[in-house]
């Protein structure tokens, strides 16, 4: 009895030293290391380790935004550059639309982060419209600011009370319709702008097919996993767990950063800021707005692309971050508003 004690005790003490053993231990150790490595580096990255703590944390937003402020504080010695509309044509015309928030106001840090840091060969080929959407525009804060009248190229207002659209807006915006506004304020700006004459068709080659827009901003967390598709990920599960390249697969999509470029982004870019639309487009694009509609403004550009089978790309890492944390569609909205954030963006150099 006692020999045999001894020798199931030697046994195992010989099984402790095994090789296999050992190699768990080591792989455990390895397992373990990777996951803290990796903890602590794709806390940004929302199909991973993600940490809505530090994800958002504001980096080279943070050192734009200094930027803007400071340029922003001396416009008010800068000489006006509203232009007429017999001017010479600029390369892009930029259209932005404001309205007034309940808190703080971000159109001028917009439009300072836009324009600071261009030489002035480079200002000039920019025709920057600057929408207030609102049927009384002193209602704005930013209406007496000094920045209005020398920094846009033209300060774009609602038609007089006498044109057959004011009443119609007027309603909108005593309704709260937000909705039906934002498209009538998308498309009014859009038609202004492509009556400058501004020629913005940067990729006329691409892949010999129409294009709709290129995509200077989307949120990170849209490229993941999406409710609605369940069905075709309990498929690729299926043949994920059959073959051994789904471990590669998983792999690449988990650690791979899309390669810094210009793609192709037919679904889930997000939002309707950021948009840079060739001149070629914008009339046949027009015919399809629908200002009856319920949609939001990226919806209703996202399905009429569908339908006419039209592209749509994006610059990978962005040029435009989104920092607003008050909704301009009021009250319950502000809370969204804060996670419209794109994480690579915070990664540039400063």
């Amino acid at each position: 009895m006692t020999n045999l004690s001894r020798l199931r005790h030697l046994s195992l003490g010989r099984s402790s030293l095994h090789p296999t053993g050992l190699l768990f231990c080591i792989f455990s150790v390895l397992y373990l290391l990777s996951i803290s490595y990796y903890r602590s580096t794709s806390y940004r990255d929302p199909t991973s380790f993600f940490d809505p703590n530090r994800a958002y944390e504001q980096r080279y937003s943070a050192h734009r935004i200094h930027e803007a402020k400071s340029f922003l504080s001396r416009a008010s010695d800068f000489p006006s550059r509203a232009k007429p509309l017999s001017n010479d044509q600029a390369t892009i015309c930029v259209g932005i639309v404001t309205v007034r928030r309940r808190r703080e106001q971000y159109v001028g840090l917009t439009i300072a982060s836009l324009l600071e840091g261009l030489t002035e060969s480079e200002r000039d080929t920019i025709f920057l419209d600057l929408l207030i959407a609102h049927t009384d525009p002193s209602t704005h804060p930013i209406f007496s600011e000094k920045w209005v009248e020398v920094l846009p190229d033209r300060v774009l207002l609602y038609p007089k009370e006498d044109d057959l659209d004011y009443e119609q807006i007027r309603e909108w915006e005593e309704g709260g319709w937000y909705r039906n506004k934002t498209i009538y304020d998308f498309t009014h700006l859009m038609k202004d702008c492509y009556d400058t004459g501004a020629d913005y068709v940067a990729m006329r080659s691409i892949a010999g097919q129409d294009w709709v827009y290129l995509r200077l901003f989307y949120v990170d967390d849209l490229l993941g996993w999406n409710s609605e598709e369940w069905p075709r990920y309990l498929a690729l599960s299926f043949v994920v767990w059959a073959a051994a390249t789904g471990f590669v697969v998983f792999i690449k999509r988990r650690f791979f950063k899309t390669a810094s470029a210009i793609h192709e982004m037919n679904k889930y870019g997000c939002c309707s800021q950021g948009l840079i639309f060739p001149r070629s487009i914008v009339p046949r694009f027009l015919e399809h707005t629908d200002l009856t509609t319920d949609w939001l403004v990226d919806m209703m550009v996202e399905k009429i692309a569908d339908k006419e089978e039209w592209n749509r790309y994006v610059v990978v890492p962005p040029v435009l971050q989104h920092i607003g944390a008050t909704s301009s569609k009021g009250y319950g909205f502000d809370k969204s508003a804060k996670t419209i954030w794109n994480f690579r963006y915070e990664e540039y150099p400063y």
